[in-house]
């Protein structure tokens, strides 16, 4: 048995099911292990990129670890940008890196890159000095992609070690299992029920943890029996049933980005506020104004490192969003009493009417008949068309998450895959490959402007060439959004920076997939449905369509109902 074969072996016993990346430098070893596997697929991305964020959107899409690989030197740092992405909202992504022999580390030989790189950007590193540290490093990685509050794990592996022979049977691995999580300190949960028990107005705000804890159901049990608004970060969107009565969409107390009507209205009555899994990232997670006076928080997290960090909580609580709910839950069954509590109608009411008139503002642009069409239309005429139930949506960066995200109803967990930390243009792509891989059976369709399309549109030649259906629909304004909007400005970009051209559709057309290119606001719904077709047939489809440049949304912070 040589090192490499006992770093597959591991692999197998982890689950581990597919790997994406590129091959390279220092990964050659790993070769014989993968062809033989009879579990894990490994399959070629079109940039190292791309590979991190196929297993990021895998992740997303399952809740289990994705794996990606790459080789030395620039393989390492075309990752860079992917791995940031998974850190920054927590996603459990194992990136294997191979490296230059031992002996040769330090010297600057050709494609010598160390693994430090990322040591700001992952939730552990570890190197394979040696053959027999494989196991060891091994659990540590599965431990810690598992465990506490998830993130990307980096593991470098000098060729030299893979190459190791030893013994058979030398390098036992025993799997980890489902990783270890903290459970929260009793007086912690007690004070925190007495408040939400005692509140005129408790208020739910649920985020990432929640999703990747999978807490959902004592989420919306907890939400239930003392009727408490909802309102999810972008991370977290879906993880409580945008079409339930208690929804307020996105809008984290006191406010973040793409904040509805509903949390607006309904946040300003809060007099406590039970924050679970969100990290209060700048701006989905909070817009960073304080809390006003009078109210209290409770906050959950399970990384220190979030608590205390922009908000000073009433009741910091250090625990699994899942055990932490369960034992808040319980807590507050035992103070309200059996057959009390539910839903409140002045409560449901509210926000009906909130959300009823924060939609009817924008009846207008979804039914916009101008040419060319707004991105908002697009999303409205795909929103109609689709069973939400079956579909997984995703946004990119810019425009296309803020014509997206605040309009699309997201009723089930991971049946939207919100980015926000990082934002890195083209994410989607290998994002919904990673979440079709994922989850065969949706429909998986991402949104994503031409300037982002720009960046990584070859992948989708993979989607295309695994077998991976994807619907991509680039909304096309011939440039950066922001840019073009700006560029009249003496302070904003020149317009050589801001415009941009392509016809797309003929991209995907030579890369294999159905294509139209959409200029009619009419034909947008029928092009659709035409693509949706094409990917049941199980071919890759992408949609073009020409739009106008418009600003994202925001309502004034005055904004009532």
């Amino acid at each position: 048995m040589r090192g490499a074969d006992a770093i597959v072996r591991a692999l197998e016993l982890e689950g581990v099911e597919y790997i994406a990346g590129f091959q390279g430098g220092g990964l050659n070893p790993l070769w014989t292990g993968l062809r033989t596997s009879e579990t894990i697929k490994v399959f070629a991305a079109r940039n190292e990129r791309l590979g991190v964020e196929i297993a990021d959107g895998y992740a997303r899409a399952t809740g289990k670890v994705g794996v990606a690989m790459t080789g030395t030197g620039p393989g390492a740092t075309n990752t860079l940008t992917g791995i940031a992405g998974a850190f920054a909202d927590n996603i459990p992504v194992l990136l294997l890196m191979g490296q230059v022999p031992l002996a040769q580390l330090g010297k600057e030989v050709q494609q010598e890159v160390s693994a430090s790189i990322f040591d700001t950007l992952v939730k552990w590193r570890g190197t394979m000095a040696k053959v027999e540290d494989i196991p060891s490093i091994m659990r540590r990685a599965f431990t810690a992609l598992r465990s506490g509050s998830p993130g990307p794990v980096v593991l470098e592996m000098p060729q030299d070690v893979l190459m190791t022979e030893v013994p058979d049977g030398s390098l036992v691995y025993e799997p980890v299992g489902p990783g270890r999580k903290a459970a929260p300190a009793a007086d912690e949960v007690a004070k925190a029920a007495d408040l939400l028990v005692n509140a005129k107005l408790p208020v739910l705000n649920l985020g990432g943890g929640v999703l990747s804890a999978e807490a959902w159901d004592e989420a919306k049990e907890l939400a239930e029996l003392l009727s408490m608004p909802v309102a999810t970060t972008l991370v977290a969107k879906g993880v409580f049933p945008e079409d339930h009565p208690l929804s307020m969409g996105m809008g984290c107390y006191p406010r973040s980005r793409y904040a509805s009507g509903a949390s607006l209205h309904m946040n300003r009555k809060a007099d406590v506020v039970l924050a679970v899994g969100n990290s209060y990232r700048l701006p989905n997670g909070t817009d960073g104004r304080p809390i006003s006076e009078g109210v209290s928080l409770i906050h959950v997290n399970a990384d220190e490192h979030d608590l205390n960090k922009q908000y000073q909580a009433d009741v910091p609580i250090l625990a699994d969003a899942k055990l932490a709910l369960r034992a808040i839950l319980d807590a507050v069954k035992e103070r309200v009493g059996p057959g009390n509590g539910g839903l409140k109608e002045e409560v449901v009411a509210e926000i009906k009417q909130a959300k009823d008139k924060d939609l009817g503002a924008w009846e207008p642009v979804f039914n916009d008949t101008a040419t060319p069409t707004n991105g908002y239309r697009v999303v409205h005429e795909l929103a109609k068309i689709v069973d939400l139930d079956k579909t997984i949506a995703l946004h990119d960066a810019g425009g296309s998450r803020g014509y997206m995200s605040p309009f699309w109803t997201a009723t089930k967990p991971r049946s939207y895959l919100g980015m926000g930390g990082m934002a890195a243009m083209g994410w989607s792509l290998g994002g919904a490959i990673g979440a079709k891989l994922g989850q065969p059976d949706k429909l998986v369709v991402h949104l994503l402007g031409d300037a982002s399309f720009g960046m990584v549109g070859m992948e989708l030649e993979t989607a295309v060439r695994m077998g991976l259906p994807t619907l991509t629909i680039v909304v096309n304004n011939e440039g950066t959004g922001g840019g073009l909007m700006g560029m009249d400005s003496p302070t904003g970009p020149p317009p050589d920076m801001a415009k941009l051209t392509g016809n797309w559709s003929k991209v995907a057309e030579g890369l294999g997939a159905y294509s139209e290119r959409v200029e009619d606001p009419e034909e947008v719904g029928p092009a659709l449905q035409r693509a949706i077709a094409a990917t049941e047939s199980g071919q890759a489809a992408l949609v073009e369509v020409m739009i106008k440049p418009m600003a994202t949304p925001g309502l004034p912070d005055d904004w009532t109902i």
